[in-house]
C-alpha cells in the first residue's frame, strides 16, 4: 500500500509540476481510502522547511523540512527552471538522502528538470536518463557520465524514473500509483487526469537536439504509454484500440511516424531495459528476460546479440571487466 509520498520542492520549482502532482496524489489518496481503507500521506518538503517560491513567484509553504521525513514510499523531485548552478548547491542536503533512499529501493522520480537532482546525487551515472528538451544539451554537458537519451519521453532504471516533460511525468505517476497503491486507483487517476492531459503534448518533443520528430498525437501517446508498459503482453489490437484505429491503420500510422514497426519499437525498449539490468543488477539472464517481457530467455539472447553483437552473458562480463 502507498502510505507516504515525499514531494521535494526548491526555489524556482515549476508551479505546474508541483500543483499537478499534488492534485493527482490528493485525488489518489481519496480513492485509496475508499478502496483500501487508508489515505496517502503527502508531505511537501524543502531542504530547511522554510517557505520558498516557484519560478513564477508563487508561494510554496512546505509541510516540513527534509530531515523530518522518517519513512516514505515514493519520492518526487519537482521540475526547476532558470539558472541551476547556485540552486543545486543550496540543495546539498538532499543528495545523501536520495542515495540512502535509492539504496533502500524507494522509487524516485525526477519530473523533467528534476532529473538534475538525481544526477547531482550521482545516481544516474552510467544509466539512461532524459530531462526536459530545453535542458538536454546542458544536462549532457554537465553530467558526462550519464547516458542521456534526448529521444526518450521516459527512462526507468533501478527505480529511478525521469521524464522529458510533465505529460510523461504524469504517465510515470499513474504507473507508480497502480504499482504501489492499487490498479483500480491507478486506472481512476488515468481516466480523471491523463486521458485529457495527453492531448496537445506533442509540442514538447518536436525539436530536440536539432532533430525534428513527428507530430502524430495518437502515435506519440502510444509511444509514451509503451515506455511504462513494454514489459507486459501487448497486442497490436490492444494498442490500436487505445487510439480508436483499426490494427491495419495503426500499424501504417506507427510506421510512418516512427520509421519502425510497433513490434520493433517494443523490442528496442525491452532490449535496452535488459541492458540496464545487466549493468546494474545480478539477476540471471532468465530473470532479466522475464522482467522485460520475454518468457523465452533464448529469444531475448538472440535479440540482444543482434543489437550488441554479443549474447547477454558475454556483454555483461565484458562490461564488468572495465
Amino acid at each position: 500500500m502507498l502510505k507516504h509520498v515525499t514531494l521535494f520542492a526548491s526555489e524556482n520549482a515549476m508551479g505546474l509540476s508541483l500543483g499537478l502532482t499534488h492534485d493527482v496524489l490528493a485525488f489518489a489518496s481519496t480513492l485509496q481510502q475508499r478502496v483500501l481503507g487508508q489515505p496517502i500521506e503527502i508531505s511537501l518538503v524543502t531542504v530547511d522547511g522554510k517557505p520558498t517560491t516557484t519560478f513564477s513567484g508563487l508561494a510554496i509553504t512546505p509541510d516540513c523540512a527534509l530531515d523530518e521525513v522518517q519513512n516514505t514510499d515514493l519520492i518526487i523531485l519537482h521540475s526547476i527552471w532558470g539558472e541551476v548552478d547556485a540552486l543545486l548547491s543550496k540543495q546539498a542536503a538532499l543528495y545523501p538522502r536520495l542515495r540512502t533512499w535509492h539504496e533502500q529501493g524507494k522509487p524516485i522520480m525526477g519530473a523533467a528538470t528534476g532529473a538534475y537532482f538525481l544526477a547531482e546525487a550521482g545516481l544516474l551515472d552510467d544509466r539512461i536518463s532524459t530531462t526536459h528538451w530545453h535542458k538536454q544539451a546542458d544536462f549532457a554537458k554537465r553530467y558526462p557520465k550519464v547516458d542521456v537519451r534526448p529521444e526518450r519521453f521516459i527512462t526507468a532504471t533501478g527505480e529511478l524514473y525521469c521524464s522529458a516533460g510533465m505529460n510523461a511525468a504524469l504517465e510515470i505517476l499513474v504507473y507508480l500509483i497502480s504499482k504501489l497503491s492499487s490498479p483500480l486507483v491507478g486506472e481512476a487517476v488515468e481516466h480523471a487526469f491523463l486521458v485529457d492531459f495527453r492531448s496537445g503534448y506533442a509540442g514538447e518533443f518536436t525539436s530536440i537536439s536539432h532533430q525534428t520528430y513527428h507530430q502524430d498525437d495518437e502515435i506519440l501517446s502510444i509511444q509514451q504509454w509503451l515506455e511504462m508498459h513494454f514489459m507486459n503482453a501487448i497486442s497490436i489490437e490492444q494498442l490500436a484500440s487505445k487510439v480508436n484505429m483499426s490494427p491495419r491503420t495503426f500499424k501504417r500510422r506507427f510506421k510512418e511516424a516512427t520509421d519502425e514497426t510497433p513490434l520493433g519499437y517494443i523490442q528496442q525498449l525491452r532490449i535496452e531495459q535488459g541492458k540496464e539490468h545487466l549493468k546494474h543488477s545480478d539477476k540471471s539472464i532468465e530473470e532479466i528476460s522475464w522482467a522485460v517481457g520475454y518468457q523465452d530467455a533464448g529469444h531475448f539472447n538472440r535479440l540482444f546479440k543482434r543489437k550488441y553483437r554479443k549474447n547477454a552473458s558475454a556483454w555483461r562480463q565484458q562490461y564488468r571487466s572495465y
